[in-house]
């Protein structure tokens, strides 16, 4: 299967098969999430993977009691470690010594983002977060496309309940959980918004199609 046919099959899973679903698998798709880009490289992106039963209730009970999440075999909890950032300067380093970027950023950008990130807020760390795990979070559910496997994005729970339940520190914001297992369902797509109601040309507003044509 290539991507453009992931694309178009992935749906929003929430019936599953009772099946157990392999640690390969499971290793697959987190691969594939580790592999996803992110801003400087920072790969703030972290995985924890549930399977015990008692846990997932409580996940569901955190997410305001929606069934198919305990219902599905495996639940993968995305979340971001704000940490990563303090190594924006390394980061930096890193591609400038890969040939990604000139010598010349040392210069400007190590200074910039030194002095600016004394001033930046947790807000606008999760905002950076939000964006780099969003990638990964993605390239996770199409490969469970390619692989047999549905999942869906679940953003509506109590985040400090859930950190609470699986321990997680401080410094780490939970980004989404991830239900996983083999469909039992196979849904209709849902309605998507035409290209010409997207995409404009050189100006917002401006139509795209038409100029193409």
């Amino acid at each position: 299967m290539d991507v453009w046919e992931a694309i178009k099959k992935r749906r929003s899973i929430r019936k599953f098969k009772p099946d157990l679903i392999p640690d390969k698998k499971i290793r697959l798709l987190i691969e594939s999430a580790r592999l996803a880009p992110s801003g400087t490289n920072t790969q703030p992106w972290r995985f924890i993977v549930v399977k015990d039963e008692k846990t997932k209730k409580k996940l569901q009970e955190a997410a305001h009691n929606q069934a198919y999440i305990k219902r599905a075999p495996v639940i993968i909890i995305c979340c971001a470690d704000l940490s990563a950032f303090n190594e924006f300067s390394v980061r930096v380093d890193e591609l400038i010594e890969s040939g990604a970027l000139s010598a010349r950023t040392r210069e400007t950008f190590i200074p910039f983002l030194k002095n600016g990130m004394k001033t930046v807020t947790r807000k606008d760390l999760i905002t950076a977060a939000t964006i780099n795990v969003s990638i990964a979070v993605e390239h996770i559910v199409l490969r469970a496309v390619e692989l047999g496997l549905g999942t869906c994005w679940v953003r509506w729970y109590d985040d400090n309940k859930v950190k609470e339940i699986l321990e997680i520190p401080e410094f780490v914001e939970v980004m989404a959980l991830l239900p996983l297992g083999i469909p039992d369902e196979d849904p209709d797509p849902r309605p998507r918004l035409s290209l010409d109601k997207l995409v404009y040309g050189e100006k917002y507003g401006e139509s795209y199609i038409q100029k193409r044509n």
